[in-house]
């Protein structure tokens, strides 16, 4: 993770089900990467990449994913989660995760690789320049 979290630049509010705890009562270590797959497809939206997947078969497929606990989570809670670019590659960009509770604690940090991917022909390519200058904009580069 970053010294800082300015490059964080999507975030949403996540309240913690009941059903998401598990048989210690705490929240199950699945739900950390949901809850990173919910705030990564924000950020998808936003620099245009399910527009791109849905109107040319290009879009990322997941390359890894990575989820650092550092607090357990116990129901009742709202947790807050964010994620910006921190690296950006000729086929694949890097996002981070920061999950935060009511008190700004860090609860979690994460990482994911998306690779640009071409549905229709089953292979990575570049990212396009629309993609790569929306992630740009978005960071405030």
């Amino acid at each position: 993770m970053s010294a800082t979290s300015d490059h964080l630049v999507v975030g949403i509010d996540i309240p913690v089900a009941w059903g998401e705890q598990d048989a210690f009562g705490h929240l199950n270590n699945v739900v950390y990467f949901r809850y990173f797959e919910n705030v990564r497809m924000y950020y998808l939206e936003r620099i245009g990449a399910l527009r791109s997947y849905a109107e040319q078969g290009i879009g990322v497929i997941l390359a890894t994913t990575t989820c650092d606990f550092l607090k357990p989570v116990e129901w009742p809670a709202q947790l807050h989660i964010r994620t910006g670019c921190n690296k950006v590659g000729n086929t694949s960009f890097t996002l981070e995760y920061l999950l935060t509770d009511a008190h700004a604690t860090h609860i979690a940090t994460g990482t994911s690789v998306q690779v640009m991917y071409d549905y229709r022909k089953g292979e990575k390519v570049r990212i396009p320049d629309s993609i790569r200058a929306a992630i740009s904009a978005l960071q405030g580069a």
